[in-house]
């Protein structure tokens, strides 16, 4: 038989071994999918928020012969049993991510999991998910062998709100507040021994789940003093707020230090006794305390104290190098108490060189309306346009005979960022005008602006309100429009009728996700069994081909932000966010942050930056779905942030942790740490600007002039 013959014969047989010499007959089996190919699915399913593809879905791998079938694409749950524990562990988090109720089930069994990493993940996911039924799973999961397993369980527990579990939780912080006590009370090490991770979720949580008790008995002697001295127990302790905390409290104020002192002085102003007064004021020493501790001290002896506080407040105020949060800080707290005092302070601080602090003064003279609306009749208009839309906003609560006719002038005003505050209080107060000021609004070019009119008439509902919001919806397309288009199917459910049909319906589609989300959970409020939920999904995502990249990163990118005070350098979190930081760095090496100010500053909390117009609700235009993942947010954290304080609406800006956040722990995406240049970071004040932006992608340094 020739050859040719040979190969026929192998071909008509079917052979599973090719005769040597012949053509490669095209295989009839798909290839098996490599570990980084699974992971490039998971991302893609993530992204589309969904727990399985379309039936008939195949994974888009180059065919290594022509002909060769493509294999399926598998779903989240089947991937959760993958042989693979980096598989499955990374689809546990998308489970998670993608937040549906029937990964509950699958991801409780997963707390078995024979690799710890798996059931670590699990149970984390199983906390965003806040499902109560998973509750039973994960106090059994409070005994795994693993510590820092029993550590996430306890935190899921916290998420849950399982207020039943709180006596295992305690149990299982004491068992591991032995290890926790050796820890230096400010380290802000990450990741500690697994033993003390493990405390540091199970005291939050306890605190979470407003269990004093157990933290009580796990953490205290029988003095009711701190076995550990650790940040996270002052932390908890003024979360909770607990009278018999007192004297925990007053322990952890004493020594050196910083966090964990300034966490307990708040914890003793929460507890409210007038006694802690004492403990207090010695902290209020710029000379001896650092800005942190001094801040916290000034927000506890003004609710403790009253107006007994009032003169120590103001002779801080003589020290001609206090720092700015300091400042700003004394000056809320004097707002608070009020008095005669505070009200001549707020007179000489109305023409302060800082806009905050003359916001601050605003919001201080405005607790007395009288003295108030005596100082506006000579108040000239403020440079600063947040100063002047603090005013509006002020307005919003004062006379509305005296307060509409000042606000009615206001619509001019120069700056649009006053708009929105202008259109709230006017529909605050009902004004004749407001109806028509929200509609026109509503047809502005600035879509922030738009937002706020489609806000406003979700409150007055006028005739005619609807069909303008319905219009608005369709010519609001587009990314930036998605704010807009947020606030219009939260204003047009209101008015009910075949509009708010027409724009939820609509809306379940939208190509923001966020739009979808929001259509869907107000739908679902109405039926039983959340069917709006599944129908929104999937979401269009990452290309196979670009899920692979970010699946297998070659670098972890550095960005370099260069303020007038000196460069803040970012080292970003690639395998934990991986679109997250894609987008980040792109727009760090792109000029987007170029002259962008960081619009807030929190003293003792968060810096935040990123958004153009330095009102809180700029961005990009393009949004990322969040990618919540388990670290925490430390001092130095990097994470996106959210426009006006919405989930899944990153879009360009960011925050910087000044201190430790746990509430905001698991909430938003955390795309980097700050590796150097905190120290510039402590010393930013509101409006310092970001003057450029570079990006080191582990070949050469990106970033346009």
């Amino acid at each position: 038989m020739t050859t040719r013959a040979n190969c026929w014969a192998a071909a008509v047989a079917a052979s599973v071994v090719v005769a040597p010499g012949c053509a490669t007959a095209p295989p009839t089996v798909p290839p098996t999918l490599t570990v980084l190919q699974k992971l490039a699915v998971i991302i893609q399913l993530e992204h589309q928020r969904a727990v399985a593809p379309p039936d008939g879905a195949v994974v888009a791998v180059p065919a290594l012969v022509p002909g060769t079938p493509r294999p399926a694409m598998p779903g989240l749950i089947e991937l959760l049993h993958d042989p693979e524990a980096r598989v499955r562990r990374r689809a546990a988090i998308a489970l998670g991510r993608v937040g549906l109720p029937e990964a509950v089930a699958p991801l409780s069994a997963s707390l078995a999991d024979s690799n710890p990493a798996v059931r670590q993940m699990a149970a984390f996911a199983l906390g965003q998910l806040a499902a109560s039924e998973s509750a039973e799973a994960l106090v059994m999961a409070l005994g795994d062998p693993d510590l820092l397993g029993r550590g996430r369980a306890a935190e899921a527990l916290g998420r849950i709100g399982a207020r039943e579990a709180a006596p295992a939780v305690g149990a299982m912080v004491a068992q591991l507040t032995p290890m926790a006590a050796a820890v230096e009370p400010d380290d802000m090490t990450y990741p500690q021994p697994p033993a003390v991770e493990a405390f540091r979720l199970g005291v939050i949580a306890l605190a979470r789940l407003e269990a004093y008790a157990p933290l009580a008995a796990a953490v205290l002697d029988e003095n009711n003093l701190p076995r550990v001295r650790w940040w996270p127990v002052a932390w908890a302790l003024q979360r909770l707020g607990d009278p018999r905390g007192a004297a925990a409290l007053a322990e952890l104020t004493r020594g050196t230090g910083s966090y964990r002192i300034a966490f307990a002085a708040e914890g003793l102003g929460r507890v409210g006794e007038a006694a802690t007064a004492e403990l207090l004021a010695p902290l209020l020493d710029p000379a001896r305390y650092d800005a942190q501790v001094v801040v916290a001290a000034v927000r506890a002896l003004a609710g403790v104290a009253g107006p007994n506080a009032v003169a120590p407040l103001i002779e801080l105020l003589r020290d001609p190098d206090l720092d700015p949060g300091v400042l700003l800080e004394v000056v809320r707290a004097l707002g608070r108490i009020g008095g005669e005092p505070s009200t001549d302070l707020f007179l000489d601080l109305i023409s302060f060189p800082q806009p905050a602090i003359r916001a601050e003064a605003l919001r201080g003279l405005a607790d007395d309306a009288q003295v108030f609306l005596i100082v506006l009749s000579g108040f000239d208009t403020d440079p600063h346009w947040s100063v002047r839309a603090t005013l509006a906003e002020l307005l919003g609560a004062m006379n509305p005979d005296l307060a509409v006719p000042r606000l009615e002038t206001m619509l001019d005003d120069p700056d649009r960022r006053v708009l929105p505050a202008v259109l709230a209080s006017l529909a605050r107060h009902r004004a004749p005008g407001a109806a028509d000021a929200a509609l026109d609004a509503l047809e502005d070019d600035d879509p922030v602006i738009r937002m706020a009119g489609a806000r406003q008439l979700g409150i007055l509902r006028p005739p005619g309100g609807a069909a303008a919001l319905v219009q608005a919806y369709e010519t609001s397309q587009g990314g930036q429009g998605a704010a807009v288009r947020r606030a219009i199917v939260d204003a047009v459910v209101g008015f009910g009728g075949a509009e708010a049909t027409e724009v939820l319906g609509e809306a379940l589609m939208d190509a923001d996700w966020a739009v979808r989300l929001r259509a869907a959970s107000l739908l679902d409020a109405e039926e039983a069994g959340a069917p709006y939920a599944s129908r929104i999904r999937p979401m269009p995502g990452p290309t196979f081909e670009e899920s692979l990249t970010l699946a297998d990163p070659a670098v972890s990118p550095q960005v370099y932000l260069d303020t007038d005070a000196g460069t803040i350098q970012i080292e970003l979190t690639v395998l934990d966010a991986p679109l997250s930081t894609r987008r980040f760095a792109e727009l760090a090496g792109n000029g987007y942050f170029h002259d962008v100010p960081f619009h807030e500053v929190v003293p003792n909390g968060v810096v935040r930056g990123g958004d153009p117009r330095g009102d809180g609700f700029g961005g990009s235009g393009l949004t990322v779905r969040d990618e919540v993942s388990e670290r925490p947010i430390l001092r130095g954290t990097v994470a996106m942030d959210w426009q006006n304080d919405e989930p899944e609406t990153g879009a360009g800006q960011f925050l910087i942790a000044l201190t430790p956040q746990p509430d905001l722990d698991g909430r938003y995406t955390v795309i980097g740490r700050v590796v150097d240049g905190m120290a510039i970071v402590d010393g930013l004040t509101q409006w310092d600007v970001i003057r450029r932006s570079r990006v080191w992608d582990g070949v050469s340094m990106v970033g346009r002039e």
